[in-house]
């Protein structure tokens, strides 16, 4: 009995040194490991064509980049800017190519893309009249473009009317600056360059005031586009691929030893779906994106993620309520007995999804949806985070 009793218990220890020494394995990669996030911006170049909304719209329109323009139009940044206000906004094209740099390509190890688009106007005394007539709706035109070849044609991925809410305040050094505003999000980074076009079909105040005509009150268009590095990308899969397996054998070990029992306990129970659910939540799915397109895939890591803290909670609640001595004498044993704290778990949890689903769910065939569009989806939103 001694000899069974000590050998239980070095079990335990080597358990637990495995365990101890895995997590400060994980923490020591993360502190050292490459950035998890890279931030690029990229300006827009101007265009002056003769129907700049007919590229936006019509599929016989080709996007405009810098080849393009020189031969349907001409460039207007060595206009002089005085002369802006003089060009009505339907003739006047924004472009940028992502990446920046012409030969540079995307890579498909930057699984996602998060995009900002930046303002800046050209005059403070233009965003206070904005800010004083409450004319803090911004709405554009814009279409997303795409080549699988450097010198490849580009084909249309997206386009939408878009509104925007201009939120300005006064900055650290007393002036007058915009936020900026939610862009577009792609589930993947398949496509190896993207394209963007944006047209004005009006801005505030450009039809009642003068001075503020054409484009003069914008100096400058910035997108701000946001991935994983590729160096996390390369350790986050290597370490799902290495802990896949391991807590896969680990279940299974589990499973078997539960299933060689006389009776399985509901803590049991518990832990084997919470060791379901990591396996699920650590299967590398993300390598399917490096050979197709999976604009899903981060709705799906957001589920996979809900779904194991679902588990990690409930498991909790069912852990500390078997242990938790009984006043009456009561046998908690069922699931039953825990409906009310699995309830609200588990509807939090839905809420949570539905809220993810709403924006990351319609961003997976219409990249250009937000939440922070309006007031009205804005309220919903800070009502389900807070």
């Amino acid at each position: 009995m001694k000899v069974m009793k000590k050998r239980g218990f070095c079990q335990l220890l080597l358990i637990t040194a495995l365990l101890v020494g895995s997590a400060t394995l994980f923490f020591v990669i993360g502190a050292l490991g490459p950035p998890s996030s890279r931030v690029t911006y990229h300006h827009f170049h101007t265009c002056v064509v003769p129907s700049a909304g007919g590229h936006i719209w019509d599929p016989t329109y080709e996007l405009i980049n810098d080849e393009s323009c020189n031969k349907i139009g001409r460039h207007l940044e060595m206009e002089a800017k005085a002369t802006l206000k003089d060009y009505p906004l339907q003739n006047i094209l924004f472009y940028t190519q992502i990446p920046y740099i012409k030969d540079h390509v995307m890579s498909r190890l930057f699984q996602h893309l998060i995009t900002d688009l930046g303002i800046q106007f050209s005059s403070t005394d233009y965003i206070r009249r904005l800010m004083d007539y409450g004319l803090n709706m911004l709405r554009f035109e814009v279409a997303l473009g795409y080549r699988d070849a450097v010198q490849g044609p580009w084909h249309r991925m997206a386009r939408a009317n878009v509104t925007r809410t201009l939120r300005c305040q006064l900055n650290n050094w007393g002036y007058l600056s915009c936020d900026h505003l939610p862009f577009f999000e792609l589930g993947s980074c398949h496509h190896k360059q993207y394209l963007v076009n944006l047209v004005f079909p009006s801005l505030p105040l450009g039809n009642s005031l003068k001075e503020f005509s054409g484009l003069a009150p914008v100096s400058k268009l910035t997108t701000y586009v946001m991935h994983q590095s590729i160096g996390f990308t390369r350790l986050w899969l290597a370490l799902k691929s290495v802990c896949c397996p391991v807590t896969a054998l680990a279940l299974v070990w589990f499973l078997r030893r539960a299933a060689a029992a006389v009776s399985t306990s509901l803590i049991e129970k518990s832990l084997a779906f919470l060791g379901t659910c990591l396996v699920l939540y650590n299967v590398p799915l993300e390598l399917l994106s490096l050979f197709f397109d999976c604009p899903w895939l981060l709705v799906a890591n957001d589920f996979r993620q809900g779904l194991f803290i679902a588990a990690l909670f409930s498991f909790w609640v069912i852990f500390v309520g078997e242990h938790k001595p009984q006043e009456d004498g009561a046998v908690k044993s069922h699931i039953g007995h825990y409906w009310r704290q699995i309830g609200v778990v588990a509807v939090t949890c839905v809420f949570l999804f539905v809220y993810e689903f709403c924006e990351r769910g319609i961003q997976a065939v219409y990249p250009f949806y937000s939440l922070w569009s309006n007031w009205l989806s804005t309220a919903i939103a800070v009502s389900y985070t807070h």
